[in-house]
């Protein structure tokens, strides 16, 4: 059972990743820092002030540039691999804590990178580009909420296993109806 729930809680870790990829290294950073969470060994690093800072420096700048909307939707094209590999090292840290170090970490990792990047090809693939794709709704609001599942996924990804799964499979969901939605608006114009 124990094993289930830590798969769970990669797995919902991996998908936030997805979405976000420095959100949730973030967070469980501070956790870890905090003394929430257990195994604190994330890629043999110490869990100190200063991890959590780089991690939350570089999840404010992501967030920063995903508003950009020039950068779109290059950035989350570029994005994919980073939020590959975080995915990849929170599911395997989740998942068998302490094996990134020596060889056994390799499927932990091809199925937490898998699972972030499906997300991640997804939310951009789904995700309007424009204020002409999204029928209306703006791509800052769009990306505003991309933002508040990558920190509720994050939060709750590291104390409930799947959770963050059916926020992220939510958010997917919304973006396409958005997309869809604004092909039967002007469907009849064409």
């Amino acid at each position: 059972m124990e094993t289930l729930t830590w798969f769970g809680l990669g797995v919902g870790l991996a998908s936030v990743a997805g979405v976000r990829a420095f959100v949730p290294l973030a967070l469980y950073a501070l956790f870890a820092r905090l003394g929430f969470i257990v195994p604190p060994d994330l890629l043999g690093l110490p869990a100190d002030w200063t991890v959590v800072g780089v991690f939350s420096g570089l999840a404010v700048v992501e967030i920063l540039l995903d508003k950009v909307r020039v950068l779109d939707p290059g950035f989350g094209y570029a994005m994919v691999v980073v939020r590959t590999l975080a995915g990849a090292v929170l599911f395997e840290t989740m998942f068998e804590p302490g094996s990134l170090l020596d060889g056994r970490a390799v499927p932990g990792l091809i199925v937490g990178g898998g699972i972030a990047a499906v997300v991640a090809v997804l939310k951009v693939l789904v995700r309007p580009n424009s204020s002409a794709e999204s029928a209306g709704v703006s791509t800052a609001f769009l990306s505003g909420l991309e933002d508040v599942v990558a920190v509720l996924g994050g939060l709750v990804g590291l104390f409930l296993p799947f959770v963050p799964l059916l926020l992220v499979g939510f958010l997917l969901f919304f973006l396409n109806r958005i997309r869809k939605r604004r092909g039967r608006k002007y469907g009849g114009l064409r």
